[in-house]
């Protein structure tokens, strides 16, 4: 016998939205149970009408998500507009250095903090195929845990073996592409690591681009017996520890701020740890409160978000 619901109005609007919506976002049952906590085979049922189980929690959760998503898409519609890409002379310049790399060579990015060079690498990963990154921290320092972390990023999903394993199918799966393996936080990788990324690149000629802090340079240079070998293989060392001339500008302009005080103001910050990053959180701060009082963004609002951030040069 089929089992026939007495549903109450809420229950009724909720069903009615629920089957619109997953028809309209195209979602599975399994993707719209893990966002409404409730499972996807009760979202079945209830959206038919035959959950012969409490009909009303499942309705209170469904409209709960119905209006979370209507806030969000409310703040999303009038909060100030982030720019997601922008050009700067060191994007172009670090977008160079990786396409050089690409042609079979191994290149040292080392960057000061908060200039960009990881948003660089997974543009230029998102856009081409054949380039990948792979970003190193202290749990994937040695041989073996680098070399899942890469296989990760290329393609071959979760892998087992012995490292000489992994190495195996690393280079099969890169022999031939003309690719590029993009290494960020190289700074965190051991000498033995560093150096079976370079046994990769010769047996291969897949091209490696290392992008890691001021350490990375230190760590290169003064074991020189043990990275020799990948030291004299760099073809490139670009070191920059501050924005280049022209990538505050851009920032600015992408933002949209004009006015010369707020612009004087940003650059005193740009010139601080974390430049051009520190910059950005800043003014989206600034920007957040400005719109929150009905208001364009003024130097007040800057200086206030600064003093949020702990950020003392500039702030009055």
């Amino acid at each position: 016998m089929e089992v026939v619901i007495n549903n109450s109005a809420a229950e009724v609007e909720a069903r009615a939205w629920l089957n619109a919506h997953k028809l309209e976002a195209q979602l599975s049952w399994p993707q719209i149970g893990k966002l409404t906590d409730v499972a996807s085979s009760t979202l079945s049922l209830f959206s038919t009408g035959k959950y012969a189980g409490n009909n009303q929690v499942v309705a209170t959760k469904v409209l709960a998500y119905r209006d979370r998503l209507a806030a969000q898409a409310a703040i999303s519609a009038d909060a100030p507009l982030v720019p997601t890409w922008f050009d700067t002379p060191t994007s172009q310049r670090l977008t160079s250095l990786l396409r050089w790399a690409q042609s079979g060579e191994i290149v040292l990015i080392v960057t000061g903090p908060g200039i960009g060079k990881t948003h660089v690498a997974e543009r230029f990963a998102a856009d081409d195929p054949n380039a990948w990154l792979a970003t190193m921290s202290p749990s994937t320092a040695g041989v073996a845990t680098m070399a899942v972390e890469v296989a990760e990023a290329i393609g071959l999903g979760e892998v087992k073996g012995s490292p000489q394993q992994l190495s195996r199918q690393i280079k099969a799966r890169v022999r031939g592409k003309k690719g590029l393996l993009i290494v960020d936080e190289a700074q965190e990788l051991t000498d033995k690591a560093l150096n079976e990324l370079r046994g990769w690149h010769d047996r291969t000629k897949v091209g490696i681009a290392l992008l890691g802090n001021e350490t990375v340079v230190g760590q290169i240079d003064s074991r020189k017996s043990a990275l020799a070998q990948i030291s004299s293989r760099f073809s490139i060392r670009h070191v920059q520890v501050a924005p280049m001339h022209g990538d505050m500008e851009a920032l600015l302009d992408a933002w949209g701020i004009m006015e010369t005080d707020q612009r004087a103001f940003l650059g005193k910050i740009a010139g601080m740890p974390g430049a051009l990053r520190e910059v950005t959180h800043t003014i989206k701060i600034a920007s957040v409160a400005a719109f929150g009082s009905g208001q364009g963004l003024t130097l007040a609002h800057l200086r206030d978000a600064a003093r949020q951030r702990n950020v003392k040069v500039g702030v009055q």
